[in-house]
Parts: structure tokens; C-alpha cells; sequence
């Protein structure tokens, strides 16, 4: 349990998942959730540019002791020139699910030969005197014929990573941790905070 001096660290995200995820990659820090309904237009054409729009959207609306930190993740597909990339999350639409996301990737993908991916992430932070930390990760894989496993969240069903024949879906929340993209820049953030 961290105590009352430690760094308190606001996600600035509305997802429960990355909240589940992140909380305790970030051990020693104080980690809160962003307030509910917290979900800004995420209008930039890179995950860096959407990382910051959101971390910034939530900046003057936390305790200056914080840090606001946010994070923006992809899958890029070799075979599909990096696509769903930056629009990952919302690919089959702007109200579609983790599955339908995962049906229309499968769809694109059909007959092809090449499934190499990778999934990459990146974070912000943002402190309220204006300091400004960045940090990414990425996990090379394949992406599966079909979805396997009911763990994680996003297209994890779909993702085998490197040197495994298991999907992101079927392993532990520490497995995945200790591999995945998002696990990587968290610990590379969690280092530049001082954290750990």
C-alpha cells in the first residue's frame, strides 16, 4: 500500500480495463481513475497526439499534487499499412465493440499470407507546473486465424505474441503484463516519475 507521500497518479482514461491494468504496474504511486464520463474527442492522427489530448483535457480538473497520465494504444498490421493504427479502438465503427472490432480485422485479413503485427502504446503525463513525460512500448506478434481466449479486452483475443502460441486473451494479467506493449511503457514511465 503506497503511503501519504507518494506519487499520486490520475488516469486519464474512462476505460475500467486500462484502469485494471496500468494500477499495478504503477506500484508506490497513488492511482485514481479519471471522473466518470470523462471521454474527450480524440482528434489527433498519432497515439502520441491523442495521449497528450487527453491527458491535457484532464490536467486543470485534478489536485496539483498529481500527475495526469494517459495512455493511447494501436495495433498495427503489417499487411494493412499499419491500419486500424490510431483508430484501433473505434476501426469498425464508432460504437463498435472489442468483437466487432476483431470480426472486421479478421474480414480484412482473410487470404492473406502476412499476419505479422505489433501492438504499441503510448503515455503522457503531465504535471501541473507544466513537465511533460513520455513514454512507449510495443509487443511483435501475429495475428490468429481466429479469437482465442476470454481474458483482456480490445483485440487480445487476436494477438499472438512473439515466441508464444497463446493469445494475449488466454494468458494471466501478469503474463501479459510482463510482455505487453502497454506493461513496457508503464514500467518506462513508472522509472521517469521515480516510481519503484
Amino acid at each position: 500500500m503506497s503511503g501519504p507521500g507518494a506519487v499520486r497518479i490520475v488516469l486519464a482514461t474512462g476505460n475500467p480495463h486500462k484502469v485494471e491494468e496500468l494500477e499495478p504496474l504503477l506500484a508506490g504511486a497513488r492511482v485514481s481513475g479519471a471522473p466518470e464520463g470523462f471521454d474527450p474527442e480524440e482528434t489527433g492522427v498519432t497515439l502520441l497526439q491523442n495521449a497528450w489530448i487527453k491527458a491535457a483535457a484532464l490536467r486543470d480538473d485534478v489536485d496539483d499534487d498529481a500527475v495526469v497520465l494517459a495512455d493511447d494504444s494501436g495495433l498495427v498490421v503489417h499487411a494493412l499499412g499499419g491500419r486500424p493504427g490510431v483508430f484501433s479502438a473505434r476501426y469498425a465503427g464508432p460504437d463498435a465493440t472489442f468483437a466487432d472490432n476483431c470480426r472486421r480485422l479478421l474480414e480484412e485479413l482473410e487470404g492473406v499470407e502476412d499476419r505479422s503485427a505489433a501492438f504499441v502504446c503510448v503515455l503522457v503525463g503531465l504535471a501541473a507546473d507544466g513537465r511533460m513525460y513520455v513514454a512507449s512500448g510495443s509487443c511483435s506478434g501475429t495475428i490468429a486465424p481466429a479469437m482465442r481466449g476470454l481474458g483482456g479486452f480490445g483485440y487480445d483475443p487476436l494477438f499472438l505474441p512473439e515466441g508464444d502460441d497463446r493469445s494475449m486473451a488466454q494468458m494471466t494479467r501478469d503474463e501479459k503484463a510482463a510482455i505487453s506493449h502497454r506493461g513496457r511503457a508503464t514500467r518506462r514511465m513508472a522509472s521517469l516519475l521515480g516510481l519503484g
